[in-house]
């Protein structure tokens, strides 16, 4: 295996008009489904949690269950802190093995989310640790509905934010939510482009579970090279435990159900590395 950085990833992606895929892993069964699909594909993706996870099953666990679930396979792929919330969590992960960091000052004024994504910037890129950071406010929360409520980022505020911290990615603000979306999102991706063109730094499409393949591909094509997937693995987990256990209610092994689950978020992964790399099929 090749433990990268996002930015290695995401850079070649970039390059072919393509995009990494993130994926938010949660616990073994989610980390299998990944490990599995990147034996089979041979396709980089960025494996990444959430400050939530890592309270659940310890921040060592996520980069540990890799490395073993990963070993003798030389397809790449990164180790990333999802909306990370401090230098110290930052930090802790990094210790852990964790590749890329991202912090997420979107909630801070906007001078205070350059001061605190800087502090990041200085201890992480030094030890060769790609850093992400938020600007414009994606609607909705990691977990649960949203009401589509979401801040779009401005172009001029995007270019100092950049200037100033130092990210090697920008999740940027453009109609997206975290969650399930109430309705048919408008996404801008006029003014994914217009951050594309006025800046350098790798774009990052958060909120992206249910978006059509076609807003995705759009998306790309004008700039965004790395894309985040969370609700829909987890929706697909929870249907593939419900599927097993509706087809035969007497098993009690979880090492026979939760294979079902395992699978049903395989085929998630499948379809959204299809779309990452442009491919109308699998």
């Amino acid at each position: 295996m090749a433990l990268r950085s996002n930015y290695d990833l995401m850079q070649n992606a970039l390059e072919k008009r393509q995009a990494v895929p993130a994926f938010n892993i949660d616990n073994l069964e989610s980390a299998l489904a990944v490990a599995e699909v990147l034996r089979e594909t041979g396709s980089p993706v960025i494996v990444q949690t959430i400050p939530r996870t890592l309270r659940y099953g310890g921040v060592s666990t996520y980069p540990a269950l890799m490395r073993e679930l990963m070993r003798g396979c030389d397809t790449d792929y990164a180790m990333h802190l999802d909306h990370g919330s401090s230098l110290a969590l930052a930090a802790e992960c990094i210790k852990a093995g964790f590749t890329s960091v991202m912090f997420d000052g979107s909630a801070l004024s906007f001078s205070e989310n350059i001061d605190k994504t800087r502090e990041v910037t200085a201890m992480a890129l030094p030890l060769g640790v790609s850093v992400e950071g938020e600007l414009g406010a994606i609607g909705g929360k990691e977990e649960g509905d949203t009401d589509l409520e979401a801040s779009y980022t401005k172009v001029d505020e995007a270019v100092k934010f950049v200037a100033e911290t130092g990210v090697n990615a920008l999740a940027i603000g453009v109609g997206t939510a975290h969650g399930v979306y109430k309705g048919t999102p408008h996404i801008r991706v006029d003014r994914i482009r217009e951050i594309h063109d006025a800046t350098s730094v790798q774009l990052v499409l958060h909120g992206a579970s249910g978006l059509s393949d076609d807003v995705l591909r759009a998306c790309i094509d004008a700039g965004i090279c790395k894309i985040n997937f969370a609700t829909e693995l987890r929706q697909a987990y929870t249907a593939g435990i419900r599927k097993a256990l509706a087809a035969d209610p007497d098993v009690f092994d979880p090492k026979l159900y939760m294979r079902t689950a395992i699978d049903e978020i395989k085929a998630v992964l499948r379809q959204k590395i299809a779309v990452c790399r442009g491919k109308k099929d699998e």
